[in-house]
């Protein structure tokens, strides 16, 4: 890859690192202030109850975002220290140049579609509920 088209995806990789940091300093004031608000509250009343469920839910909510947003932020330096090491823009599992294409969508990516494929189908899955066969009735056809 060239210098010129590394200063592009480099631009462009802090504009959304600095995105990100907008978002997450709105995502910590949404930890902060339900807290807050919820320390001068009596659960006596019915209102008062639901509103401290809204409040929970909000917390949770604002913190599953700070999770993702970290992991964007990761992924985002990470892209930034490879283009300092000149390995930006190489699939990190078969070496192979990522399609600008790609890049253009994910600039933060670490992998080809092909090895990202592969990658995703080898993780472990959840073990699902094995479906239950319902028995024929006697006598009848479908």
């Amino acid at each position: 890859m060239n210098k010129r088209d590394l200063l592009k995806y480099e631009k462009r990789l802090l504009e959304e690192k600095l995105s990100i940091l907008k978002q997450r300093g709105f995502t910590d004031s949404m930890l902060v202030r339900p807290e807050q608000e919820s320390g001068n509250m009596n659960a006596s009343t019915p209102t008062d109850t639901a509103e401290q469920g809204y409040d929970t839910y909000q917390r949770e909510l604002a913190s599953r975002l700070a999770s993702d947003q970290t992991k964007s932020l990761i992924a985002v330096d990470e892209a930034l220290r490879r283009i300092e090491l000149k390995t930006y823009g190489i699939c990190e599992i078969c070496g192979k140049p990522i399609p600008r294409a790609r890049l253009d969508v994910v600039p933060h990516t670490r992998y080809d579609m092909k090895c990202l494929r592969k990658k995703e189908s080898e993780r472990p899955v959840a073990a699902a509920e094995p479906k239950r066969r319902v028995p024929r009735r006697k006598g009848r056809r479908r």
